[in-house]
């Protein structure tokens, strides 16, 4: 047995060692997950003792976090607009940045009934199944090409809205017949290949399948409208998740596209995140 003031002092220290910036924000997650002690248990009751399975368990996902593997790995979920999604080696990890997305659909689509609504490059999932627990009418499709991340989308599909329709396809080469979409929602790879190198040690352990929007970044955005556009009832919104850099390029190949009514919104920190673009009427 060890207790776990003791252990948390040298975990605590192999985390700083090891370069990770929140070093006890990620332990008191770990020991919660893993162990089942809060912080305020933590500190409370600093000689309550971990069992020899405790021990070695957080020993293994110490040595994976010192390797540089993101703690949503280690931890088997993170949260995304107030839910919690279920995440792993494999699938991209959801970000705050990315709810900006789903904040201006869900404004977007708040007067138009029952909305159907597609979900593409879904990952986790957790773009189209929030919409569809913010929206219980709604009807959801899901559409991930690897195996790996539409395994993990599945899961949540399934804790979440098992309403939900998956498919296990690339949206790049057609629509699974899908037709009357109110809504197209996708946040694509969009890292140019040749960054992909310069990701951070954690960016790296993430699905490159995820993360690389080929040359210029700009593949997906390039294809999805003229292909997805068809897809739309008139009227219709097509809305991305952009890199920072990227709203110019996107909306030129929105507007080539033969889409009209294109905007770019702000994520939190002031940086362009999201492009939107409706099917025109007529």
């Amino acid at each position: 047995m060890n207790g776990v003031k003791d252990c948390y002092s040298l975990w605590l220290d192999r985390l700083r060692r090891a370069g990770v910036e929140s070093a006890g924000f990620e332990l008191d997650l770990l020991l919660e997950t893993v162990c089942s002690i809060s912080k305020k248990e933590r500190l409370l009751s600093p000689k309550q003792a971990l069992t020899p399975e405790q021990t070695e368990q957080m020993e293994r996902l110490l040595s994976r976090r010192e390797a540089g593997e993101p703690l949503q790995y280690l931890l088997g979920w993170w949260e995304f607009y107030g839910r919690c999604f279920r995440v792993g080696p494999g699938v991209l990890i959801p970000r705050p940045d990315t709810e900006r997305l789903v904040e201006w659909a869900l404004e977007e689509l708040e007067r138009v009934p029952s909305p159907k609504v597609a979900d593409l490059c879904a990952g986790s999932g957790c773009i189209g199944l929030t919409v569809a627990c913010e929206r219980p009418d709604a009807q959801v499709f899901l559409l991930e090409v690897s195996p790996q991340a539409a395994a993990y989308c599945d899961e949540n599909r399934k804790i979440w809205a098992p309403g939900c329709t998956l498919f296990q396809t690339d949206v790049l080469k057609g629509t699974q017949g899908l037709t009357g979409l109110d809504a197209v929602l996708s946040n694509p790879p969009y890292i140019p290949s040749a960054d992909l190198s310069s990701l951070g040690r954690e960016v790296k352990h993430e699905p490159q399948l995820a993360l690389d929007g080929a040359a210029d970044g700009l593949c997906f955005y390039r294809e999805i409208p003229p292909l997805w556009k068809d897809a739309l009832k008139p009227g219709g919104l097509l809305a991305f998740e952009i890199g920072f850099d990227q709203a110019q390029a996107v909306c030129a190949l929105l507007e080539n596209a033969g889409l009209e009514k294109i905007r770019v919104e702000k994520d939190y920190g002031g940086n362009n995140r999201v492009a939107l673009a409706r099917k025109p009427l007529r």
